[in-house]
């Protein structure tokens, strides 16, 4: 396993409950690993249980939670078994795919990426927010703070999300180098939140200055009683390049038949009512759609200008 450069140092800042490893159902996945499977000769088989894996936005469990009504939508319509698996980070559902424990993964533009380059992961299909199949980093910064842009940030307290995050690290990194500062020097202490909502909450708290998240994070953490005021409290002080949306891909060698039905499926159910109020609650779209996966060279691209490869989340 490679050593992560320094930028993926941070500290990680716990902001709620812990971030746990949970699946929801029980049993293993009886799919050969693609640490044999993706290589010379790779046959594609179909598991007998169904594992999709996500990254939480919010808490683990709440991440669980909101997904049971997709599980057992997929049950239903594939036949099969399906349980949730929720990892603590992208580094850990991307290695999860590549070993075959999970055959879809809810990744982003960048997590997509690296386990395409690294493992073979296909893209399924693509996420919708508020229409578009493209969204942006938002910095936020206190309301009450003097700061009125990120660049003024210099010495500040600073929250990413995830090493594995595109919206959470790698556009807003390639963003600071773009206007001449280094992301490693620029701000006084840097960590990783963990979860989107976590780095807003952290600087409702107080505890960072500013913070990289998606737009609008703030949503979803004002959906929390405690936080209703999120929108009055926490201001935007900058946006990045538009980034491709979030992916559901498979890994490598999951069967083709199987990659086809579970297509449909998904792309049936973000029709339907439920599916729209299931997928915002997780993910915070609003649909799903066909993708390519040449949508997501720009993404190559920045990822090649930030000197990160298919190692760099370890």
């Amino acid at each position: 396993m490679a050593v992560l450069p320094s930028i993926f140092r941070f500290p990680v800042l716990c902001v709620g409950a812990a971030l746990l490893v949970t699946a929801a159902g029980c049993g293993s996945n009886s799919a050969t690993p693609a640490s044999s499977a993706t290589g010379e000769g790779a046959t594609a088989k179909a598991p007998t249980r169904l594992t999709i894996g996500f990254v939480p936005t919010q808490e683990a469990d709440k991440t669980s939670q909101n997904a049971a009504p997709l599980v057992a939508y997929l049950e239903k319509e594939l036949k099969m078994p399906v349980t949730a698996f929720t990892a603590t980070n992208y580094a850990g559902l991307i290695e999860a795919m590549g070993s075959g424990k999970v055959d879809v993964g809810e990744l982003p533009a960048l997590g997509y990426v690296l386990a395409n380059e690294q493992n073979g992961a296909k893209l399924l299909c693509q996420t919708t927010r508020d229409g578009k199949s493209t969204y942006r980093t938002q910095f936020v910064a206190l309301a009450s703070s003097p700061l009125k842009k990120i660049e003024e940030a210099k010495g500040k307290k600073m929250a990413f999300v995830d090493p594995g995050s595109t919206s959470g690290y790698l556009f807003p990194a390639a963003y600071l180098k773009k206007e001449g500062f280094d992301p490693e020097k620029f701000f006084s202490q840097t960590t990783f939140a963990g979860s989107h909502d976590a780095a807003i909450i952290a600087v409702y708290n107080g505890d960072v200055d500013v913070a990289a998240v998606y737009e609008d994070a703030r949503n979803v953490v004002s959906r929390n009683p405690a936080y209703k005021d999120v929108k009055s409290k926490v201001k935007v002080i900058g946006y990045s390049a538009p980034i491709p949306n979030e992916t559901f891909s498979t890994r490598a060698d999951l069967d083709p038949a199987l990659s086809a039905k579970i297509h449909d499926a998904l792309l049936t159910y973000a029709k339907t009512p439920e599916g729209k109020k299931t997928l915002n609650s997780i993910l915070d779209v609003d649909g799903l759609h066909d993708g390519k996966d040449s949508d997501y060279d720009v993404v190559r691209q920045t990822a090649k200008t930030m000197d990160l490869g298919p190692d760099s989340l370890g």
